[in-house]
Formats: C-alpha cells, sequence, structure tokens
C-alpha cells in the first residue's frame, strides 16, 4: 500500500500550487525536515513547526514572523493517511491568505495517494490473477500457501470443472491499443459468472471459466468474437477438474491452432474431429498436401467442392444453393475429376479433397 508521499511527487505538488499562488512551499517529513521546497536552499533543513505538527496532528498558524524562533508567519496543516501523520504541508505567508492554498496541497496530497493505493491493488490482483491461472496451466502447485489465497480471493470452487480460455490476437493489431481491447474483455469477463481473466504478454489473454455456466456463457462469447472481426480468434478447451486445467489449457491451444486464417472465429474444443489432428501439421507439410490436390483447381471449382461436402454430396442441394442447373453441376465434377485425376462423388477421393478444404480454410 502506498504510505507516504515521494519527494518528486511532493515537489510536483509544490511547484503546481507555487505556480498558481506565488507563495513558498515545503513539503516536511514526520523528523521535520522539508524535502521538498519551492525554495531549493531549505531542502534537507530542519523545520521545527513541521516536527510539532507532525508530533501532535495539529495544525499550528504563525500569525507574526518571530512567533516562534527562526520561523516566518505562515501555516502547517498535517497531511492524513489511513489516521496517521505521514507528512506536513507548510506554507509561508499571511494565514488568512495562504490557508486555502495549504488545504488546496493537502487534499492533492491525499487524491494522489488514493489513487497510488489504487493502483497497487490492482497490480496486486493481476499479479495473482497470473499466478493463478499460470499455477494451473504449468501444473505448479508448488507454493500451496499463495495457491490457497488466490483460489480464495477469486472465489474458484476447486470441486468443480473449468475451461480455459485462449484469446489470441491479430499480428498486424497495433499492441499500443491493448488497454481499449482490455476494457471490452473485462466487460465480457464481467458477463460470464464465476470466471477470471489476465493479459500475458505480449499477443494474448488466457481466461477460465465455470463449466456449469458455459452452455450459458456461450451467447456472450460468440457475440464478442463477432463483434471483434479481425482482431481476435478464440478457443476454448475441453472441460477439465480445476487442478487437471492444464489439459484444457493444452485443448484450447489445439483448438485456436485450427483456426487457419478466419479471426473473429470461436472455436470450441469439443466440437473439433478431424482438425484435432490438422492442427498439429507442419506447415510445410500442408503445402505441400494443398499444390498436390489443389493446384490445378480453380476458386470456382473450389467453392463448388465446399458447398457440395457441405450439403452432404447431393446434387440437388448444391444445384440450389449455386443457383445452377443439377447437369451443370455434374458436369463440373466430371471436369474435376479429368483435371486433378480425383473424383469428387468417390468416398476415397473425397475425403482427399476434404481435408485439402479443411487445411485450406
Amino acid at each position: 500500500m502506498a504510505n507516504t508521499i515521494s519527494k518528486q511527487l511532493a515537489q510536483q505538488i509544490v511547484d503546481t500550487i507555487h505556480d498558481v499562488c506565488g507563495y513558498n512551499i515545503n513539503f516536511i517529513n514526520t523528523q521535520g525536515i522539508i524535502y521538498a521546497s519551492s525554495d531549493p536552499e531549505r531542502i534537507e533543513s530542519y523545520h521545527e513547526i513541521g516536527r510539532q505538527v507532525a508530533i501532535t496532528g495539529e495544525t499550528i498558524e504563525v500569525e507574526y514572523d518571530g512567533d516562534y524562533p527562526g520561523t516566518n508567519k505562515g501555516i502547517n496543516i498535517p497531511v492524513y493517511h489511513h489516521k496517521r501523520v505521514i507528512a506536513v504541508v507548510g506554507i509561508s505567508g499571511n494565514p488568512t491568505d495562504v490557508r486555502r492554498y495549504a488545504h488546496l496541497a493537502e487534499r492533492i496530497s491525499n487524491i494522489l495517494l488514493h489513487e497510488q493505493e489504487l493502483n497497487s491493488r490492482h497490480r496486486t490482483i493481476d499479479e495473482k490473477k497470473q499466478y493463478l491461472l499460470r499455477s494451473i496451466i504449468n501444473k505448479d502447485f508448488e507454493n500451496q500457501d499463495y495457491l490457497q489465497e488466490c483460489i480464495r480471493e477469486f472465489k474458484i470452487d476447486t470441486g468443480h470443472s473449468y475451461r480455459m480460455i485462449k484469446i489470441a490476437l491479430n499480428s498486424r493489431y497495433n499492441l499500443r491499443n491493448i488497454a481499449m481491447l482490455e476494457q471490452d474483455i473485462e466487460a465480457l469477463f464481467s458477463t460470464l459468472k464465476n470466471s477470471l481473466y489476465t493479459y500475458a504478454y505480449p499477443n494474448h489473454f488466457m481466461g477460465i471459466i465455470h463449466e456449469d455456466t458455459f452452455s450459458s456463457d456461450n451467447y456472450n462469447l460468440k457475440s464478442f468474437s463477432e463483434s471483434h472481426k479481425d482482431i481476435v480468434k478464440m478457443a476454448i478447451g475441453k472441460s477439465s477438474p480445476f487442478y487437471k486445467c492444464s489439459e484444457s489449457w493444452e485443448t484450447a491451444e489445439t483448438a485456436l491452432d485450427s483456426i487457419k486464417g478466419t479471426p473473429g472465429s470461436l472455436v470450441v474444443f469439443d466440437e473439433l474431429t478431424l482438425e484435432i489432428l490438422l492442427a498439429g501439421l507442419p506447415q510445410n507439410k500442408v503445402n505441400e498436401y494443398l499444390s498436390k490436390v489443389l493446384s490445378k483447381l480453380t476458386d470456382e471449382d473450389l467453392k463448388l467442392l465446399q458447398i457440395y461436402y457441405e450439403v452432404n454430396m447431393s446434387l440437388q442441394s448444391t444445384a440450389q444453393k449455386m443457383f445452377l442447373h443439377k447437369n451443370t453441376i455434374q458436369q463440373r465434377l466430371n471436369r474435376i475429376t479429368s483435371n486433378t485425376g480425383y473424383n469428387p462423388r468417390n468416398f476415397k477421393d473425397a475425403f482427399i479433397f476434404y481435408l485439402a478444404i479443411l487445411l485450406k480454410a
């Protein structure tokens, strides 16, 4: 927790208020030492009244020069934080004239301390999220005391099953805008029950959601994915017991690898079949396979095959979707057979084409 005003921060407050009012201003620590001042020569000197204010916690106003040995008229006001004095602000001048500036300095100090404290608290929460998620992903449970503290803080029920989520940024995304994207992701996770996430530098987020609410959360996940088209790809791993969520993370990564080129996609590992095998293929092997199978096909041929296999090789349905006569579809399929040596109607050859279409997607 922030519990003091740093020298740098105190000097900034001094300079700001001095520019406004023109009076000499000092920040004095609880030992009576001036550590920030509009008069550089006074820094590191002892301030007796400042020390007395720190001890008593009471504001001391000096009406006339010389009321206290070696002092000029002015006001010295304590700065409290968590009910204790952490510094003293002193301003030289007629107390009636300078009182408001002393209170302004005290108020600014409290606001900045509160902001620092919130930032510190936020960092602590982020660190705990990072630790918790990385511990289960890496199966690192050695520091049980700290792990259990994180589990309690985020209200994780370790007796239930969870799913890991990986959200990967498009490589062309400007990382300087990461804070804006994180606001959207934070809004998403606020709608997901019993969930939490964290940013994993440099290009992805990792999260965990409760299996019991996954079905109801699915709509929000899909909506987020669709609304962030061209920015992120999302994958959700299989359901796993909490302490085995490393398996869910591995399957989320497999699911993400199955998304070849469609940003904005949401893929759930449970829905994959052949894609599980294809996701791990080396790219050079994929390229060789695609070249061998598809190199003699036109874009029009590829579109035809995609639709043909989507409708379970129905000529009638393919013709309807493509607004063509059934005979035209047959002619084009014959031409594909002639050009490639693979017959799209034959089961084995159809499987060869279908794999190529999946790999190219």
